[in-house]
């Protein structure tokens, strides 16, 4: 099977390694609140048994409330993206919500990125060709 894009197109199993090589994790939930999709580090604590299940329901309860807010405010247009950050036992993680439209602007879901920033933070200088 070949997905066919704006710029190319990937088969599915080239699909799976990139997605999996990305140096992020990715979630997304449809525009009905059901996860369908996860991978990276950040999930590793999560059961596969919560795909196909209310995003709710893989949230702790501290976070539900800002949760709804932010899916909210997604549906209703009001904004698009949400984010935050905070240390965590010396890495220091990013998250972005986004919220996932249509080509008429319609709400499709939510896009979590979560990215583990403490080495991109300590560079200095710069260095505008990749090396080693």
């Amino acid at each position: 099977m070949t997905l066919f894009f704006q710029r190319g197109a990937i088969d599915k199993e080239h699909l799976k390694f990139v997605l999996r090589m990305l140096p992020i994790d990715v979630s997304f939930a449809d525009e009905d609140d059901v996860l369908r999709y996860w991978s990276g580090r950040t999930y590793r604590t999560c059961d596969p048994h919560f795909i196909g299940q209310d995003i709710r329901a893989c949230h702790p309860a501290a976070s539900l409330d800002t949760l709804e807010a932010i899916l909210a405010a997604f549906k209703s247009g009001e904004r698009d993206v949400a984010e935050g950050w905070h240390d965590d036992d010396g890495h220091f993680n990013y998250t972005r919500y986004t919220a996932v439209r249509d080509d008429e602007g319609v709400y499709r879901g939510i896009l979590e990125v979560n990215s583990d920033l403490t080495e991109a933070r300590a560079l200095d200088g710069q260095q505008a060709l990749p090396g080693w």
